[in-house]
């Protein structure tokens, strides 16, 4: 019989501060460890270190030993206040993440004035990255400051998630992960981009989607309720102005014209003072394209820190997309989105502190909205989420083939029955992480028809990898389970 061993669950996260200032210790030390990665072919073979003069000089593979010896100083004082925080001692607890702190940003600094003292050549775009580092600090400061209380309100007022429908053995998590999400992007895109007539679309429609599943997360609503909602809030995307106008023709070097356009179809109408033109098949198109984002977004969240995570990462693809294309308002809105997921996500992740909830259809559709805005439109997207796609697809044919209605849940999809093959949560969650990045570096690098067959590429193989490997567990489960 195998040796099972418990560990027990570390106090640092019953301390929020504590807890905190060790983030901001790690982040520090990445800052000077990128800055140091981004530079080190630059420099000169011999450069000086710390608190040398320059006739003192050492080897540049030294300068790896300031992040690594500040690595080491942050595991060495977590211990200390992990000891401290067992013995109940709270403020003394909060010393050594202070510590931390001010220990990894002076030699974060120290390390990025020795890096200056050289002509470094400016790397591509580094003038555009440097622009949204602070409103990606900004949001994900802003997010854990706000997923923190949020926290707390849930579980004052016992918000939190419980036994329903397919999903018997859940944990009493609070579900109101839309909120932080929410308040976070809006209140730091306002205050950086300016209140734009789409931006201001976008916020309306997302304080819609919000609301409904605010409300869906304390008392359930009917599917049907919430897909209105989720339509109505598109529409107020399309009425802000917003929509797909044109897609580039995959084919258009053998077949076609180089676009394919939505936007023939006019028609003009006012109402006493307000105007408007619907623009028919774009608008149709526009709507559906965010409805099925929304909820592919949604059922890819059923683990802890996968679908924040996957959203990180494609907002991260929009975001270099929009630099390279030159939409650098959407840009900006993609860096505040990421850094609105990075700060929810070290309470998100396994064992999450708090679900998305229904901020995984807030999720969906300020990334299906973003892709509009950057014009990658639907391609980039489809071949970043072609994961969650796929098995959104394959449930659904799952469903529908057994008779049973395609939107009540059940535990069929992907990480569910990656579970039956014997992965845990968090090697699941890595895993589809790793492979949505490889698809995000695919959707950036690759262009026109090269695209479109990886997106023909990756879909005919995962319907394969579905069919081949994933049902042979369940179907072993259901032998065992026959009388």
């Amino acid at each position: 019989m195998p040796l099972k061993l418990k560990l027990p669950e570390l106090k640092l996260k019953e301390s929020p501060i504590v807890l905190g200032g060790f983030w901001a210790a790690l982040f520090a030390v990445l800052v000077g460890g990128f800055a140091l990665l981004l530079s080190y072919s630059a420099l000169p073979a011999r450069v000086p270190l710390l608190f040398t003069t320059s006739e003192e000089l050492a080897p540049r593979v030294l300068l790896f030993l300031i992040p690594l010896l500040s690595l080491f100083f942050i595991s060495a004082n977590m211990a200390i206040a992990e000891v401290l925080l067992r013995k109940g001692d709270q403020a003394a607890g909060i010393f050594p993440a202070f510590i931390s702190v001010f220990v990894s940003v002076i030699m974060t600094v120290s390390l990025v004035s020795i890096l200056k003292i050289f002509p470094i050549p400016p790397l591509p775009l580094e003038n555009d990255i440097f622009e949204f580092l602070a409103p990606t600090a900004a949001a994900a400061v802003l997010g854990i400051a706000l997923t923190y209380p949020t926290i707390r309100i849930a579980r004052r007022f016992k918000l939190l998630d419980r036994p329903h429908g397919p999903y018997p053995k859940v944990r009493a998590v609070p579900r109101l992960g839309a909120l932080p999400i929410f308040l976070t992007f809006a209140g730091t895109a306002l205050w950086f981009a300016g209140a734009s007539s789409p931006l201001v679309s976008l916020i309306w429609g997302a304080a819609l989607i919000t609301l409904i599943q605010v409300v869906d997360d304390i008392r359930p609503l009917p599917p049907l309720v919430q897909g209105a909602g989720h339509i109505l809030a598109a529409l107020i995307v399309v009425a802000g102005g917003v929509g797909v106008d044109y897609i580039t023709n995959p084919l258009r070097e053998w077949l076609g014209p180089d676009f394919i356009r939505f936007d023939g179809w006019r028609i003009p109408v006012s109402l006493g003072g307000w105007s408007h033109t619907i623009t028919v098949w774009s608008d149709l198109f526009t709507v559906l394209w965010i409805f099925a984002i929304v909820n592919v977004v949604d059922w890819l969240d059923g683990m802890d820190g996968l679908a924040a995570g996957v959203g990180a990462i494609a907002a991260a693809a929009i975001v270099v997309i929009s630099i390279m294309i030159g939409t650098f308002e959407t840009a900006l809105l993609g860096t505040i989105l990421l850094g609105t997921l990075i700060g929810f996500l070290p309470l998100n992740f396994f064992p999450a502190r708090i679900y998305l909830g229904g901020g995984a259809f807030l999720l969906g559709y300020l990334l299906a909205v973003l892709a509009i805005f950057s014009g990658a439109k639907t391609g980039t997207a489809l071949l970043v989420l072609a994961i969650p796609i796929i098995d959104a697809a394959y449930v659904i044919y799952q469903r529908v083939r057994t008779r049973r209605s395609p939107f009540i849940g059940d535990q069929t999809h992907l990480h569910h029955r990656l579970l039956e093959i014997g992965l845990n949560q968090t090697q699941i969650v890595l895993l589809e992480w790793g492979l949505v990045a490889v698809l995000a570096v695919a959707a950036v690098w690759f262009k026109g028809f090269s695209k479109l067959a990886a997106i023909g590429l990756v879909f005919v193989g995962a319907l394969v990898g579905n069919w081949l490997l994933l049902r042979k567990p369940a179907s072993k489960g259901r032998k065992a389970a026959a009388p």
